[in-house]
């Protein structure tokens, strides 16, 4: 069964689950940052994915940053995933800006954050369902 990692679900929003996995949007002001989580258990690397899993994943992450990117001008998307910390199966999805806090350097471990305000998790959780419909 299931169970979504106790940071990912404290450090995030739930959007929306596709067939295979969550969306959920950071809880963090300064950058527009998605998390897919695939909804399998005990899943690490991402080749514990079927390859049809693997590549719906995938191709969702750069189709729904690109239209984020379009939409809203980004610069940059910025698709990763790391799990030395977390190490359950998840993607990152940062879409960046030239005039971002940490640009060009990485997100991860930037030095000071906030929790996204109620209006910026609004428009961002349009965008994500917009791109949905």
């Amino acid at each position: 069964m299931f169970k979504l990692d106790n940071r990912l679900e404290n450090d995030s929003f739930f959007m929306h689950e596709i067939k295979n996995f969550q969306i959920r949007l950071m809880n963090v002001q300064e950058f527009f940052w998605v998390l897919l989580i695939p909804i399998k258990s005990n899943l690490i690397e991402l080749s514990d994915l079927e390859v049809d899993e693997r590549n719906e994943l995938l191709n969702f992450a750069v189709d729904l940053g690109n239209y984020i990117k379009s939409v809203q001008n980004f610069d940059k998307v910025n698709i990763g995933m790391l799990g030395n910390v977390v190490s359950q199966l998840h993607l990152h999805l940062v879409l960046r800006n030239k005039d971002d806090p940490a640009w060009p350097g990485p997100v991860w471990g930037w030095k000071s954050t906030s929790n996204l305000e109620e209006g910026t998790k609004q428009i961002r959780s349009n965008l994500i369902f917009q791109y949905l419909k």
